[in-house]
């Protein structure tokens, strides 16, 4: 009988198992990364939300509802800021802590804002603003 000679390379069932195992890791590779890349779209979504609505509420600084109970503004970068205010408590003329009477009347507003990208919303939140008026003037004898 003759030595039987080592084989030099793999056999057809060998190579099948290895391409079987590969492709199950590859697919579970690719499962894992598809599912990253969901998240980190909904993450990148979710913070351009929250700077749209930052953006929003610093536009909102200078607007007092008393005078703008509603309106919309442009800001640069395409987005547009709208809201509606309603008084939730009501007007009081200005007196101060000491009883005397104050330049102003004030009342606390609430005011609902959206803030919009190309006719979408893309963030809208209520916030509480105090709305003020020039009622009377101060003279120097009002001291």
């Amino acid at each position: 009988m003759r030595p039987r000679r080592a084989q030099a390379g793999f056999s057809l069932l060998e190579a099948i198992v290895a391409l079987t195992i590969f492709s199950l890791c590859a697919m579970a590779l690719y499962a894992w990364m598809s599912v990253n890349q969901t998240t980190l779209v909904r993450v990148q979504a979710r913070d351009a939300a929250v700077r749209d609505g930052r953006a929003a509420l610093a536009a909102l600084e200078l607007v007092n509802p008393m005078a703008d109970p509603s309106g919309r503004r442009a800001l640069p970068g395409g987005l547009e800021v709208r809201w509606e205010s309603s008084e939730i408590v009501p007007r009081a003329p200005g007196t101060g802590a000491a009883g005397g009477m104050l330049v102003f009347d004030m009342a606390l507003y609430e005011m609902q804002v959206s803030a919009l990208r190309q006719g979408r919303v893309v963030a809208a939140f209520t916030v509480r603003r105090a709305g003020w008026e020039t009622v009377r003037t101060m003279r120097d004898d009002d001291f």
